[in-house]
């Protein structure tokens, strides 16, 4: 009777000890990558709808030497359930920001929907 609890505990204990070695490499991983390429983003701005019901957060993303600078825009507010990006443009470090109403927005030049459009501009 001894000999099946035994080979049953030897049993959840590789199996355990299986499953913390593979949580800690994914830590460690992940760990690795924070500090490897840590994503940077300064805030340009926050603009508020004439309304008052949405608010758009501007700010300027770097994520290390190899990936150029963007400029990312997300609006959030009524209607819109979690933070949405609605324009993101690389080689760029500022934006000009303009409300035209309560649904629209202008973010350098391009003239954006809140609710339906979205520019992102990769320069490829």
């Amino acid at each position: 009777m001894k000999k099946p609890k035994r080979v049953i505990k030897i049993l959840l204990i590789t199996i355990f000890s299986a499953m913390s070695a593979i949580v800690l490499g994914i830590v460690c991983i992940f760990a690795f990558f924070d500090r490897v390429s840590p994503i940077v983003n300064t805030p340009l701005g926050e603009y508020t709808s004439g309304d008052g019901k949405h608010t758009i957060s501007v700010y300027l993303s770097e994520a290390g030497a190899t990936t150029p600078w963007t400029v990312v825009a997300q609006v959030q507010g009524s209607g819109i359930l979690i933070k949405k990006t609605i324009y993101a443009k690389d080689n760029i470090q500022e934006a000009a920001v303009k409300w035209l109403d309560e649904r629209t927005v202008r973010i350098n030049g391009v003239s954006l929907d809140i609710y339906d459009d979205k520019y992102i501009d990769h320069g490829d």
